[in-house]
C-alpha cells in the first residue's frame, strides 16, 4: 500500500486507489504515514486529532476511528504497538527524503502534486508538518538549482526559481539562486533588480538587511562572477566502508545547507573526523579539510590552513584567496588549539561570505551563529533479541565488518550474535573502540573479548598504524581529553565514575559537593560528560575515571556517599509510591536502577548491614509494582544471608520487607506444601508483630499477611483480616483490602461492590498501579457474571504502564485479551496478544512464554482455528514439561485448556490424560477456581462421552468446590445445557445435587473414574 501526502491525501493499493472518507479518519490516516512505521502512542493521536476539545472518552474515540480506518485500508496495514497504533505502507514523504539525501533531486522534487497534506491543515499539528514539508520543498529546489549553476542553466531552471521567489519573496539563498541563474542567462539587469525587491521586502517586513547568500550573490552580478565551478580538493577518499552513519550524515547534509559554522561534537573515538569527511565528499562546492590534531602551538592554527589550500608561494592570507569563493572549510580535531580555531573560523566567515565551516571538536568552538551536530554512538542491539535483531544493529554491523578484514569468514551466526551484542553494549557503540575490537578478533572469539573486558585499555590496542598516536590504544583515546581538563574537572570526573547509568544534578551535588556544578558544564561542553537531563558517561571513560579515583584513594568515601544518598533517595519515595505522585517517583526510580544496583553492591561486598537492609526494604515496595520479583528476590535473598536468622535491633520493618520478597517468591514453589505455607505463614506473623512494635509498618506487609491467608485457604481467619483492613484509617490498606475481599470472598456475595470502592478508593489516591489491579479484577468478576465491561478494559490499557517489567506487561494483556474474548471482542484479543508477543526477548521467563502461549491458543479455538489451537497447547505443555518450577495453577489451566481443545477435536483419550495431569498438580491445598475449572473439564469430557449423568455431578461437583453460574465458560455452559436436555431439569438437578454434596476426595474419585458415582 502507498499514502501520498505530497499534495492531497491519497491512498494506493494492489487493485488501485483507495477511498477514505471522514477527515479526521484521514488526519489519523496522516498522522500515522508520517511516522514511517513507528508507532504513535494515543495521547498524541487524541491530542493531535481533538487539540484542546477532546470528546469525553478520547481512548473509545480514537479506537472508533482506527475500526474505520482499519475497515478502509484493510486491518493488517493498522497494528497495535506500545500503547498506540503504527500503519505499515510506503509513504511519498519518506521517498522524497530518501531521493534528496540521495541528491536525486529531480525525482524527489517529480514526486510532490500540490501543498502537503491538502484538505488537512486545519489540524494544527498537521499544519505544522505541511509547512515543515514545504521548507523540505524549497530546501531540494535551492540544491538542485547549485547543482545546475555549477553545470549550466537551462531556462526553465530561471523560470522556475523567478515561480518559487514570487512565492516566497524573503527567503534569502531562493532569490540570490534566482539571480545567480539570471546572470548566468545573461539577464544581470533583472538579476540586480531581483535583489533591489528582495532588499526592499526584508526591510519592510522583517526590518533586516540582506545576509550573506543575497551579498554575495549581488557581489557576484556586480563582478561579472558566475556561479563558481566546484575545484579540486585536497580530500582524502577513506579506504573503509562507510556503516552506521547515514541518518547522522544527512542531518549534518541538511544543516550545512542553511547554517554557515556546523561544529560535530563528541567524545573521543565517536567518529566525528569520518563522518566530516563523509559530509565533504558530499558537498556541491569546492572542500578542503584541515588537520589541526599534529598542531601544538595555537599560534600555528592559521599557518595550517595556509599549508593546506597550498598559498605559501601564493597570497598569504586565506581569507583574500578565498573571497566570495562557494567553498567548504572543515576544521578537524580543533579541541586542544579550540581558542585559535575559534578566532579563525570567525575571521574566515566574516570576511568570505560564500564560506561554510565545519568544524570537529570535543567541545563547541562558541562562535556566534555556530550550530551543534552533536554524534552519539552507534547503536547496539537491546539486550536478549535474537540474532535478526542483533544484525540489523550499526554498532554490529562496524565489527562485523571490520572483523571480517582482519579475519576472512567470521560471520555473525546464532551461535556468536548474544556475545556480538554485549560486546558493541559493553563499548557504548563507540566506533574506534569497536575498531579496536574488531582487531583483537583476529585471534580471540567474541565471547573470550567480552570476558576479558573489564581490562579494556590493556585489551584494546593495536589500532592501524597509519593512525595517529591518540587513536592508536582506547587508553590514549581517552588520556587525550583528560589532559585538557583543569584541576577542578579532573577531580569531579573522577568522582562521577562512582554513578552506574548517569545522575540527577540533585545526586551530583550531594555526592560530589554543591561547588561541582561549574565543573560539570566544562564536561559536558567538553564530551567527557552527556547531559539530556541527566549526567552520564560512557562506560569506557568511567572506567578510567575509576582507575583515577582508585589512584586518588577516594573509591571508599564516595561509595559511601553514592549509597547514603541514594538510601536516603529509596525511603523518601516510599510513602509516594502509594499515592498521585507515583508516577513521577517511578520513573525516577527507573532511571536510577543502576545506581541503587551499585549501592546494593557495595553495601553488601562491605557488609553494612543497616544500609543494605534499609536500601533492600525501601527499593522492596518498587520491585513488587513494577514487577521485578527475580531482583526483588536476589538481593533479598543475599541481605537476610549478611544480616542473620535474626532482624537486628531497630531493622525489623526493614528486615521484614526483605523477608516479604523472599517468600513471595518461596510460595510458588511450595503453595502446594500447607506444612510449608503455614510454616511461611507464622515466621511472618512474629515478624510483623515485632516490626509495628517498631514504628509505621508497610501496609504491603499487611496485604501479605492477608495473601498468605487466602493461600492456606484459611477463609474465616482472611475475612477477619480483611474486614479489619477494611475499617483502618489508611486509605491505600482499605483500597487494597476491599479488592482482596471482592476477589477471594466473592462467594460472600459483595465482590462487585467492594471492587468498585476499591477502584473508586485507588482514583482519590492516584495510585495507577492499584488501580490498574483493581479494574481488572472487577472486569473479572463481572466477566465471570456474563457481565462485560469494555469501559474498564479500555481504562486498563490506558493505565499499564511503560516502567513495568516486560513480563508484567506481558501478563497483564493475557489477561485483558481473555477478558476482551470472553466479551466476544476478538479482533481486540488479538490486537492484545500481538502487542504481548511484541513484548517477547530473549530474557523472558519460561512462565510468561507459556501463558502468552496458553492464551494465544485459547483464541485460536475462540476464532475457530482449532488446529492452531492444538498446537498452541502442545507447544505450551512442552515448555511446562522443559520448564521447573512453575506454578501449579498455570500447569493446571494449560494442560486443562489444552484437553478441552482435544474433547472438540474428538480425542477423548489424550484429553482425559491432559486433565488427569493437571488434577495431579494439586496436593492438600488447591487453588479452588482452578480446581472448579478442571473438574468441570472432566464434566464436558463425560458429556461429550455420552455419560451425561456422571457429567451434571461433576458440574455439581465442580460448583461445590468454587461456584460461579459458568456464563463466562462457553464450554461449561454448552455442556452443561446438552446434559439437562439429555436428563430432562428434574434428573439433571437430582445429579448435580448429588454431585455437589461430594467431599471433595469423592470428588476427585469421580473424576478419575470412568463408570460413575464411586460411593
Amino acid at each position: 500500500m502507498r499514502v501520498g501526502v505530497l499534495g492531497a491525501l491519497v491512498v494506493t493499493g494492489d487493485e488501485g486507489p483507495i477511498e477514505v472518507g471522514g477527515t479526521r479518519v484521514r488526519a489519523l490516516l496522516a498522522l500515522l504515514a508520517l511516522e514511517n512505521g513507528a508507532p504513535v502512542s494515543q495521547d498524541r493521536l487524541i491530542d493531535a486529532l481533538w487539540a484542546e476539545a477532546p470528546p469525553a472518552n478520547a481512548t473509545n474515540a480514537l479506537q472508533t476511528l482506527v475500526k474505520r480506518l482499519r475497515a478502509a485500508i484493510g486491518s493488517g496495514a493498522v497494528t497495535s504497538a506500545q500503547g498506540g497504533y503504527a500503519l505499515q505502507a510506503d509513504v511519498d514523504a519518506a521517498e522524497f527524503a530518501r531521493r534528496v539525501a540521495e541528491h536525486d533531486y529531480d525525482e524527489a522534487l517529480a514526486l510532490w502534486r500540490g501543498p502537503a497534506l491538502t484538505g488537512l491543515t486545519g489540524f494544527g499539528q498537521l499544519a505544522n508538518i505541511a509547512t515543515r514539508l514545504e521548507d523540505d520543498r524549497l530546501s531540494a529546489i535551492e540544491a538542485q538549482a547549485t547543482v545546475r549553476l555549477a553545470g549550466g542553466v537551462a531556462p526553465d531552471q530561471v523560470a522556475t526559481l523567478l515561480a518559487e521567489v514570487k512565492e516566497h519573496p524573503m527567503r534569502e539563498k531562493l532569490a540570490a539562486l534566482a539571480m545567480r541563474a539570471l546572470a548566468a542567462t545573461g539577464r544581470q539587469a533583472e538579476a540586480l533588480t531581483l535583489f533591489e525587491r528582495t532588499r526592499h521586502t526584508l526591510a519592510e517586513e522583517l526590518g533586516v538587511d540582506p545576509g550573506p547568500d543575497l551579498r554575495a550573490a549581488h557581489l557576484a552580478v556586480l563582478s561579472g562572477v558566475q556561479a563558481a565551478q566546484p575545484q579540486k580538493s585536497q580530500l582524502r577518499a577513506p579506504l573503509t566502508s562507510f556503516i552506521g552513519r547515514e541518518d547522522e550524515l544527512d542531518q549534518l547534509t541538511t544543516l550545512l545547507r542553511t547554517a554557515r559554522m556546523v561544529t560535530i561534537v563528541g567524545p573521543g573515538g565517536a567518529g566525528k573526523t569520518r563522518l566530516a569527511t563523509e559530509a565533504a565528499l558530499r558537498a556541491d562546492t569546492a572542500a578542503w579539510m584541515v588537520e589541526l590534531a599534529s598542531v601544538a602551538d595555537p599560534s600555528d592554527v592559521p599557518g595550517a590552513l595556509v599549508d593546506t589550500l597550498g598559498l605559501r608561494d601564493e597570497v598569504q592570507d586565506p581569507a583574500e584567496w578565498l573571497g566570495g569563493r562557494q567553498a567548504l572549510l572543515v576544521l578537524d580535531n580543533c579541541e586542544h588549539v579550540i581558542g585559535a580555531a575559534a578566532v579563525l573560523a570567525e575571521r574566515l566567515l566574516t570576511s568570505c561570505l560564500g564560506l561554510r565551516i565545519l568544524a570537529t571538536s570535543r567541545e563547541p568552538l562558541g562562535v556566534p551563529g555556530e550550530r551543534l551536530a552533536p554524534i552519539p554512538p552507534l547503536e547496539p542491539p537491546p539486550v536478549g533479541v535474537g540474532p535478526e535483531r542483533v544484525a540489523a544493529s550499526p554498532a554490529v554491523q562496524l565489527l562485523v565488518d571490520r572483523a571480517s578484514a582482519v579475519r576472512p569468514g567470521f560471520v555473525l551466526d546464532e551461535g556468536n550474535a548474544g556475545q556480538v551484542g554485549e560486546l558493541t553494549r559493553s563499548l557504548d557503540g563507540m566506533p574506534l573502540a569497536i575498531e579496536l575490537a574488531a582487531a583483537r578478533l583476529r585471534s580471540m572469539t567474541p565471547e573470550q573479548l567480552v570476558q576479558r573486558l573489564g581490562d579494556r585499555f590493556r585489551l584494546l590496542t593495536g589500532g592501524s598504524r597509519t593512525a595517529l598516536p591518540r587513536q592508536q590504544t582506547l587508553r590514549a583515546v581517552v588520556e587525550w581529553s583528560w589532559d585538557l581538563l583543569t584541576e577542578e574537572e579532573l577531580t569531579l570526573a573522577r568522582r562521577l565514575a562512582v554513578f552506574a547509568g548517569g545522575a540527577a544534578l540533585e545526586s551530583v551535588e550531594a555526592v560530589c559537593g554543591a561547588a561541582a556544578l561549574d565543573a560539570l558544564g566544562a564536561l559536558v561542553d567538553k564530551s567527557l560528560v552527556q547531559a539530556d537531563g541527566r549526567y552520564s558517561m560512557l562506560e569506557t571513560i568511567r572506567a578510567y575515571a575509576m582507575e583515577r579515583l582508585l589512584a586518588a584513594d577516594e573509591v571508599e568515601a564516595y561509595r559511601r556517599r553514592h549509597a547514603v544518598h541514594f538510601l536516603d533517595l529509596a525511603e523518601r519515595a516510599v510513602p509516594a509510591l502509594r499515592t498521585g505522585e507515583q508516577v513521577k517517583w517511578i520513573e525516577r526510580f527507573v532511571a536510577e536502577r543502576g545506581n541503587f544496583a551499585a549501592a546494593m553492591r557495595w553495601a553488601v561486598d562491605v557488609s553494612d548491614v543497616e544500609i543494605a537492609l534499609r536500601l533492600c526494604g525501601a527499593l522492596n515496595w518498587y520491585w513488587w509494582m513494577c514487577g521485578y520479583h527475580a531482583e526483588a528476590e536476589d538481593w533479598s535473598r543475599q541481605v537476610l544471608a549478611l544480616a542473620g536468622d535474626t532482624p537486628p535491633e531497630g531493622l525489623v520493618r526493614a528486615y521484614a520487607a526483605c523477608r516479604f520478597a523472599q517468600g513471595m517468591a518461596d510460595v510458588g514453589r511450595v503453595m502446594n506444601e500447607p506444612e510449608t505455607m503455614r510454616a511461611l505463614m507464622t515466621e511472618m506473623d512474629v515478624l510483623l508483630v515485632d516490626a509495628e512494635r517498631e514504628g509505621p509498618t508497610h501496609p504491603m506487609l499487611l496485604v501479605a499477611r492477608a495473601v498468605l491467608a487466602a493461600m492456606t485457604q484459611q477463609d474465616d481467619f482472611l475475612a477477619e483480616l480483611l474486614e479489619r483492613y477494611v475499617a483502618s484509617d489508611d486509605p491505600w490498606l482499605v483500597s487494597s483490602a476491599l479488592m482482596l475481599r471482592g476477589s477471594w470472598l466473592s462467594r460472600q456475595g459483595r465482590s462487585e461492590g467492594d471492587l468498585e470502592r476499591a477502584v473508586d478508593g485507588f482514583r482519590r489516591l492516584g495510585d495507577r498501579w492499584g488501580l490498574t489491579e483493581a479494574v481488572l479484577n472487577l472486569a473479572s468478576v463481572r466477566a465471570a457474571k456474563g457481565v462485560h465491561s469494555p469501559e474498564l478494559l479500555a481504562e486498563a490499557a490506558e493505565l499499564t504502564a511503560p516502567w513495568v517489567a516486560p513480563e508484567e506487561s506481558i501478563s497483564t494483556l493475557v489477561h485483558m485479551a481473555s477478558l476482551r474474548a470472553q466479551g466476544g471482542d476478538l479482533d481486540g484479543a488479538t490486537a492484545d496478544l500481538a502487542e504481548a508477543r511484541s513484548r517477547v526477548t530473549g530474557e523472558t521467563n519460561a512462565h510468561t512464554l507459556i501463558q502468552l502461549r496458553t492464551g494465544e491458543a485459547d483464541l485460536a479455538r475462540r476464532c475457530g482455528d482449532l488446529p492452531g489451537a492444538l498446537a498452541g497447547f502442545a507447544e505450551a505443555v512442552e515448555q511446562l514439561t522443559a520448564a521447573k518450577g512453575m506454578i501449579p495453577q498455570l500447569i493446571a489451566m494449560a494442560r486443562t485448556s489444552y484437553g478441552r481443545a482435544l474433547i472438540a477435536a474428538g480425542e477423548r483419550e489424550a484429553a482425559r490424560e491432559q486433565l488427569l495431569a493437571a488434577m495431579d498438580t494439586f496436593d492438600a491445598a488447591p487453588d479452588l477456581p482452578v480446581l472448579a475449572t478442571v473438574v468441570s473439564g472432566f464434566a464436558i469430557e463425560a458429556q461429550t462421552a455420552g455419560h451425561a449423568e456422571r457429567a451434571a455431578e461433576l458440574f455439581g461437583g465442580a460448583s461445590a468446590i468454587y461456584a460461579t453460574d459458568g456464563s463466562f465458560d462457553p464450554d461449561t455452559a454448552e455442556a452443561t445445557a446438552a446434559c439437562r436436555a439429555e436428563l430432562g431439569a428434574a434428573r439433571f438437578a437430582a445429579a448435580f445435587a448429588r454431585g455437589a454434596a461430594l467431599s471433595r476426595q469423592e470428588v476427585y474419585a469421580l473424576a478419575r473414574s470412568t463408570t460413575g458415582n464411586t460411593r
